[in-house]
């Protein structure tokens, strides 16, 4: 039989708690990694464009819990969709993307 990874969407837990301790919270409590949000708040929506210091912030802050992030929800782009007909809704959506993409497991060094 299969092992299973079982996630903890962070969402789950108390907007208060910053990424390291809804980490260190995710291990805690059993879970093998956390599926973070990218909704259509302002400060979700940063994290697609994090700078190489945020993305080791992030990296560090996985090992020092012992869990990692593995998954992602981008329910961000609701507010925005890359296939709207209107042009200005559709481009925003294109805009709110980094270039070139760098998240913290990609080796770019945006």
């Amino acid at each position: 039989m299969a092992r299973y990874r079982l996630g903890l969407y962070e969402k789950s837990m108390p907007t208060a708690l910053g990424l390291p301790e809804k980490l260190r919270e995710t291990r805690a409590a059993g879970f093998d990694f956390l599926e973070l949000s990218v909704d259509e708040t302002p400060e979700k929506l940063e994290r697609l464009k994090l700078d190489a210091a945020g993305r080791r912030a992030l990296v560090g802050a996985m090992y020092d819990a012992g869990v990692r992030t593995e998954t992602m929800c981008l329910s961000g782009h609701r507010r925005f969709p890359i296939g709207s007909s209107e042009p200005e809704v559709g481009g925003a959506g294109w805009r709110s993307w980094p270039t070139p993409w760098t998240w913290p497991w990609t080796s770019g060094s945006g």
